[in-house]
């Protein structure tokens, strides 16, 4: 695992089947000589650094061309995948995609950062493909390559590979940094990116390999589909890495700016209320769903006392009393309606 300087571990269990800053933040991986990492804020900085890949320059163009898009740009260069990614982890970003250093779509290499988000349980990889014939018919080798992973968004648009390394920064930047909880992956637009060309039956391959693409619907442009290759909604896993940095990040705040946090009542209570607080902007924020008859959020947040705690936690001056769990929002993606016609 990477390394944080953190006082404050959360697990997230998420019982099947069933604001921080930088959730929408984007790095892009490319090989070279060695590892580093560099920030970007604007397109034009990002061509200065790196006009000889095409690849680079798309993914960077369709990220910052988007009004809502994170506040950074990563670029990560590697010598191994897995030990760039380790090392450069702290760094701020939530999704994160891979390019050759030609400017190719590297199949192997995306499915190490596949693989290695994976492991993580958090954050996003996302990659896209043409959405042509060719994408369409191997839409379920390249779910088999990506092994079914619950944490790696597919995005098929464009006509060229060009196109869809465009598509798939248009994709981060215009939906990841909103609310998260607010919004769905489904029924979004980006600007410069054009419908596919695809028939319903292709478009419907593309999603039972949990594929998602970009079409016109009711006259609108939008996502076909708000799923990670491994079938969970993305919505849903974001609103889950939001809690889980939301409460380590507060929990942290509380340490560091509490002169002394009694391992009593009191100090219980601190930890207690700060979890509550989050999962309660959570609620607001779409995450958890509201309990209708009492207007709060369907969480709950349980503390050990001191007296249930272990004497070697309480000598080594580490809680480990507090637990919670909650239910999500959910969306509604599709609508069947019955009607009756009287004569």
């Amino acid at each position: 695992m990477a390394k944080n300087l953190s006082d404050v571990t959360v697990k997230l269990n998420v019982e099947q089947p069933s604001v921080p800053v930088n959730m929408g933040n984007l790095a892009i991986f490319v090989k070279g000589e060695s590892a580093k990492v560099e920030t970007f804020s604007s397109y034009d900085d990002v061509i200065s650094a790196h006009s000889d890949n095409d690849a680079i320059n798309q993914v960077a163009s369709g990220y910052f061309a988007q009004g809502d898009h994170g506040d950074k740009l990563f670029i990560i260069t590697y010598d191994k995948l897995d030990s760039a990614a380790e090392t450069f982890y702290g760094e701020g970003w939530e999704f994160a995609t891979v390019v050759g250093a030609d400017g190719s779509n590297p199949d192997e290499e995306i499915a190490a950062l596949s693989n290695y988000i994976n492991g993580k349980d958090e954050r996003f990889a996302v990659t896209a493909y043409p959405a042509t014939d060719t994408t369409v018919t191997k839409a379920e080798e390249i779910r088999s390559n990506l092994g079914n992973s619950r944490r790696t968004i597919v995005f098929a648009n464009g006509d060229t590979q060009s196109q869809a390394f465009y598509g798939v920064g248009a994709l981060i930047g215009a939906v990841a940094n909103e609310v998260v909880g607010s919004v769905t992956w489904k029924f979004r637009k980006m600007g410069g990116v054009k419908p596919v060309g695809l028939n319903v039956t292709q478009i419907e391959k593309l999603h039972a390999a949990n594929i998602l693409t970009y079409v016109t619907k009711a006259g609108a442009n939008q996502t076909s589909e708000g799923k990670t290759i491994g079938g969970e909604f993305i919505d849903a896993l974001h609103g889950d890495d939001w809690v889980k940095a939301s409460i380590e990040t507060e929990l942290q705040k509380l340490l560091s700016s509490s002169k002394k946090l009694t391992f009593d009542a009191t100090g219980i209570a601190q930890i207690d209320a700060v979890v509550t607080n989050v999962l309660s902007q959570a609620t607001r924020n779409g995450i958890i769903i509201e309990n209708p008859e009492t207007g709060m959020g369907k969480f709950t947040v349980t503390t050990a006392s001191r007296e249930d705690s272990a004497t070697a936690d309480i000598s080594s001056r580490h809680y480990t009393g507090l637990s919670f769990s909650y239910t999500r929002a959910g969306a509604i993606h599709s609508v069947t309606v019955s009607g009756q016609i009287n004569l």
